[in-house]
């Protein structure tokens, strides 16, 4: 079926690449920085800026969407990404950034629904093995990306310190190679039946709220997303912290890339170990790996076994991450077809950037108060507990065998 679907075979080729910014992602605070001259609590604050804007964008992007198709919301975005970048290669001050921010947060709201719903509306296969098929491929293409990201990772340390504008001119190359490549996806079209019982973005909504499993996953992503939104820029201003020189942290990071590319790829076997346990294994890992890497930055430990430790947690983390990559987007495609699939995508970046905002102003404000180790240490611990808390309020909704849902909660499974 895979070789005779453009689609299914394009995908994998063209996420890697789409999925973020090779070659700027891990030296973007270095770049804003030293380059941009702008302090790292800011840099904290323009990052949630970006979650505020996709939040905004989440009900024009569907709308987009609906109007221009799956395909032509993918081109869109990846031409708002090739902007973003050019104003961010141009900026002299922070109100550019926020612009900056603001297109990207279309970009990304456009193609965090585009980009997993063409996929999953690709696959004509029964439930189970649509769910299975869609997790392969995902898993396939982000296991792609973090193998791209981890070369990107080591060169962009070294091209950095030949010239700061280098990483982020490659990005933009590869930003524009990804615009070309959205253009030969084919838009998928729902059978004509579907068409007359079209769900509007109000309807999906009332369903997630009231589907106790479609609630429960929607805020464990977006807890999760939260935190991991927050880290991204924690992990690296902590290696700096102990006197980590750029070109050493690309390299780190290329290698935990690595590992999010063999754990996103093998992600069925850690389902198959944990079953309906994942979510809670893979959320109280990431807490502790935030809680151990931190503290052990502030006892008396020498700098090889503190740099060991925090390398040991910064892996645990990126395996965890490389799961929750496929593991979430599978599960809430689960029970959805044609008719509901964008908008449960849209609610959940919706709600994913909402937790970015909210978790991004407190670890702003906790950069203006403390030192990274301590920042980091404290946050790691309100990761814990709000994850504990989400766990016991999905208990006995989530996991459970198909014919343990009600009927309202298969009431867009594709059998229906």
């Amino acid at each position: 079926m895979e070789k005779n679907n453009k689609n299914l075979r394009l995908y994998p080729k063209y996420r890697p690449l789409s999925r973020d910014f090779l070659f700027f992602y891990t030296i973007n605070v270095l770049f804003l920085t030293q380059i941009k001259k702008i302090d790292m609590s800011s840099v904290v604050l323009v990052d949630t800026f970006y979650a505020l804007f996709v939040i905004l964008f989440q009900v024009p992007a569907t709308m987009i969407i609906e109007k221009v198709g799956r395909k032509n919301g993918m081109v869109i975005g990846n031409i708002c990404n090739a902007i973003y970048l050019i104003i961010v290669m141009n900026s002299e001050n922070l109100i550019h950034l926020i612009l900056a921010e603001l297109i990207c947060g279309l970009a990304f709201g456009l193609k965090d629904i585009a980009e997993p719903s063409i996929l999953h509306e690709s696959i004509v296969s029964s439930n189970v093995e649509k769910s299975n098929i869609f997790a392969r491929i995902q898993g396939n293409a982000v296991s792609g990306y973090y193998i791209l990201s981890a070369v990107s990772l080591v060169l962009s340390g070294f091209l950095y310190e030949i010239n700061g504008y280098i990483p982020i001119s490659l990005s933009l190359l590869i930003v524009l190679i990804t615009i070309i490549m959205s253009t030969r996806f084919e838009e998928v079209k729902p059978p004509k039946e579907e068409n007359k019982e079209e769900v509007s973005l109000k309807e999906a909504i009332i369903f997630s709220i009231k589907s106790k499993r479609c609630r429960c996953l929607l805020i464990y992503s977006a807890v999760f997303y939260g935190i991991i939104s927050v880290l991204g820029t924690y992990e690296i201003s902590l290696l700096e912290n102990i006197g980590i020189a750029s070109k050493y942290i690309g390299i780190s990071f290329a290698v935990l890339n690595i590992v999010s590319a063999i754990s996103s790829r093998k992600q069925y076997l850690f389902q198959k170990k944990f079953k309906n346990r994942t979510l809670s294994v893979i959320g109280i890992l990431l807490s502790i790996s935030i809680i151990v890497s931190s503290g052990i930055t502030l006892l008396e430990f020498n700098l090889p076994m503190m740099l060991i430790t925090i390398f040991i947690m910064y892996i645990i983390k990126y395996i965890v991450v490389g799961l929750y990559n496929v593991l979430l987007i599978k599960y809430l495609s689960n029970f959805t077809n044609s008719k509901i699939d964008t908008k449960i995508f849209a609610i959940n970046s919706f709600a994913n950037s909402i937790t970015s905002v909210i978790f991004g102003l407190f670890a702003a404000k906790l950069l203006k108060i403390v030192p990274i180790s301590n920042a980091m240490l404290v946050f790691g611990t309100f990761s814990l507990i709000v994850i504990i808390i989400t766990l016991v309020y999905m208990k006995n909704k989530v996991g459970l065998e198909p014919t343990q849902y009600s009927k309202y909660e298969l009431k867009y499974d594709n059998k229906n």
